[in-house]
């Protein structure tokens, strides 16, 4: 990849975070593509890369199914904030979310391995409830490995 490609990536990057956060979920590839002013075919090996460098997942159609922390599907993890709702990959996105965005924020959602409610929140950038317990299920060296599972 050359260096121009890779710097139209990490800008698609940039462009992608900011309409998450401004549109509460993750944009498509046309939305990328007109957004930057980008041919669908650029805007595909920019997403490539980032693939490749554990930026973002992709689902079977190239779209983003995942850029950490937000989810470009709906999951058990909705994450209400005074900005806006985010879906999360897991518990662990959900308290992300409102720290990568500097504010507040709520996930309300349940274990899923004894379906007991669960109250996730963050609060001036500490998390609530204090001794909460978020479970990784592979060491996070190993994450990549099968991102969607993780």
């Amino acid at each position: 990849m050359t260096t121009q490609a890779r710097e139209f990536a990490w800008r698609l990057r940039s462009w992608l975070y900011r309409h998450a956060r401004d549109a509460g979920r993750l944009p498509t590839r046309s939305e990328l593509a007109e957004g930057l002013g980008a041919s669908a075919s650029g805007v595909d090996r920019a997403l490539r890369f980032l693939a490749e460098s554990a930026v973002v997942a992709l689902d079977g159609a190239g779209e983003i199914l995942m850029a950490h922390p937000f989810s470009g599907v709906a999951t058990p993890f909705r994450v209400r904030t005074p900005l806006g709702d985010y879906w999360a990959n897991c518990a662990w996105d959900a308290i992300a979310i409102p720290l990568l965005l500097e504010t507040d924020g709520r996930c309300d959602t349940r274990c899923p391995n004894s379906g007991a409610h669960i109250d996730l929140a963050v609060t001036g950038g500490r998390v609530e409830p204090a001794g909460a317990v978020i479970r990784l299920p592979v060491p996070v060296r190993r994450f990549w490995d099968d991102i969607g599972f993780t």
